[in-house]
């Protein structure tokens, strides 16, 4: 097994520039207020992983949230996956009837929701279940409207691997009081790579406010960032305020997460 922390840097020509101009798009929009009541829902997006939803939600069921699944037209047995798992579990389902991408996905998602709170764990990898309430918490005490933390990558090459992440996943304790950093759009003007924050999208919990103002995910072609989960960061930070924790919220499967219709 191989674990380690995810640290990437990308360097994005004229990501800055890009940013900029979506700022001076969307500065004379009114700024929505913040939701005062939290109704969190979890959200896994998944294209041809379904091997990987049993122990998916094994981890996230003892939350007790809402959860939807969004099969983004995958092409291999993911479906009957699902069909399997929904005499066992209960979820919301979406099937998009063509590909979506993720970032599609969870606009689909999201805007059939009546939740208003977000936390997004994408079918390969597994949440950290006491993530949503030090989440929860932080929205709770603070102005942020989205939150991220720490990300551990691990590869599935023995087949007790997830059994040893999930009881590592059960050994992790949070501090009472974890402090988390706040960026802000005064930091996001001047943005300039793609890891400038540094959040992956599994555990990226955020407001539904913050989504519906810079109008969701967006499709590639209109992005600053070529990466979906680093745009959609970027241009909410853009107007809000946002918390990067160093707490590990998920761990991420980095022999699976490429070229599987996440861009």
């Amino acid at each position: 097994m191989n674990i380690s922390i995810k640290k990437l840097f990308h360097r994005e020509p004229g990501l800055n520039e890009k940013l900029v101009r979506f700022i001076l798009k969307y500065k004379d929009k009114p700024i929505p207020l913040r939701e005062s009541v939290f109704k969190p829902e979890i959200l896994i997006p998944c294209y041809n992983h379904g091997r990987y939803l049993p122990g998916l939600l094994n981890n996230v069921y003892e939350i007790k949230l809402p959860i939807t699944i969004i099969n983004d037209n995958s092409d291999d047995n993911t479906e009957d996956v699902i069909m399997n798992l929904k005499q066992r579990y209960s979820f919301k389902y979406i099937k998009n009837s063509e590909n979506l991408l993720q970032s599609g996905s969870l606009n689909r998602a999201i805007a059939a929701s009546d939740n208003n709170m977000f936390i997004v764990v994408n079918a390969d990898d597994l949440l950290v279940p006491k993530w949503v309430d030090y989440a929860v918490k932080s929205f709770e005490f603070s102005d942020i409207r989205m939150l991220g933390g720490g990300n551990v990558s691990f590869k599935n090459v023995l087949f007790e691997t997830e059994l040893i992440v999930s009881e590592m996943i059960k050994s992790i304790e949070y501090l009472p009081s974890s402090p988390f950093r706040v960026y802000g759009p005064e930091d996001a003007i001047n943005f300039s790579t793609d890891n400038a924050i540094d959040m992956t999208m599994s555990g990226c919990t955020f407001l539904k406010s913050a989504w519906e103002f810079v109008d969701g995910f967006y499709s590639r072609n209109a992005r600053v960032s070529i990466h979906d989960d680093r745009d959609f960061q970027m241009r909410v930070c853009s107007f809000f305020n946002i918390g990067i924790s160093s707490e590990i919220c998920a761990f991420w499967r980095s022999d699976s997460s490429h070229g599987m219709g996440v861009l």
